[in-house]
């Protein structure tokens, strides 16, 4: 499904997982205010093109960002995500997903159960890119949440999701937490999940195999080889350095379904 049409056609909850109930401390936009109109939601008329998806944006970099602007128990830098993210140089590519998935035009949407989220999370449909991750390799996952939860409560959803996602065998506790006490606007929680997954090899594939239908026919390379210092060898470096990192994917997924050898931990006396 398209992410726009995931955030225009949100519905309540319906599955179990932790109630939520109205509270004094949850946020709410201010009234009148310029964030939102009467009606729940920014009022700036008709709606202009790529408005959903900026606002999709802008909510990803508000979650990701939320521990360096507010307070929380366990708070994530910037720097902690490529830290614990990526395990080599060239696999840095993430894919990001977010839920609640709402625009500033409806801010007022109807909150999703917590353990609904975290499901949503894994999804396909709430991928901000066309991917199903649930259907590929994990090398590590990032989890980073914004409101009223306890620790306790990513630790349960971790546990009960761990049996449904593929972790690869050297990193079978690849998870980095964020939880900042701080919700969104109109939302009680908000979860933004951050993963290095090998299903994204699909989509650098499909855009090889577009590039090269155009390149076999050098269908507007004229227009870059007119700039000083760019030559058409340039070209053929980056089909070469593109499908390299779609081989170091591929090799990464061959370790799917392997066994976990059952090595004893470090005790110490």
């Amino acid at each position: 499904m398209d992410i726009c049409n995931k955030v225009s056609s949100a519905l309540p909850p319906s599955k179990s997982g932790k109630k939520v109930f109205p509270s004094s401390s949850q946020s709410h936009a201010k009234a009148s205010s310029a964030v939102t109109s009467s009606e729940g939601g920014v009022n700036k008329g008709p709606e202009k093109p790529f408005d959903k998806m900026n606002n999709i944006a802008a909510n990803l970099i508000l979650n990701m960002t939320s521990s360096a602007r507010f307070e929380g128990s366990l708070n994530v830098d910037l720097n902690e995500i490529t830290m614990n993210l990526v395990p080599f140089p060239k696999i840095h590519y993430l894919v990001s997903s977010l839920t609640p998935l709402y625009s500033l035009t409806d801010v007022n949407l109807p909150p999703r159960r917590l353990d609904q989220m975290f499901s949503d999370a894994f999804s396909k449909d709430h991928q901000l890119i066309k991917a199903d991750p649930k259907h590929s390799l994990y090398l590590a996952c990032a989890l980073m949440l914004r409101g009223n939860v306890e620790i306790s409560d990513i630790r349960r959803n971790i546990e009960r999701l761990k049996p449904s996602l593929h972790f690869i065998h050297w990193n079978q506790e690849g998870w980095k937490t964020g939880l900042c006490s701080i919700p969104p606007v109109g939302q009680p929680y908000s979860l933004l999940a951050l993963a290095n997954n090998t299903c994204i090899r699909h989509t650098f594939q499909d855009l090889k195999d577009r590039f090269m239908k155009l390149y076999k026919r050098k269908a507007h390379v004229h227009h870059y080889t007119h700039v000083d210092g760019m030559e058409v060898s340039q070209f053929d470096n980056s089909i070469e350095s593109l499908s390299s990192l779609i081989n170091e994917y591929d090799a990464l997924e061959a370790h799917m379904g392997r066994d976990v050898d059952d090595i004893q931990r470090l005790t110490i006396a």
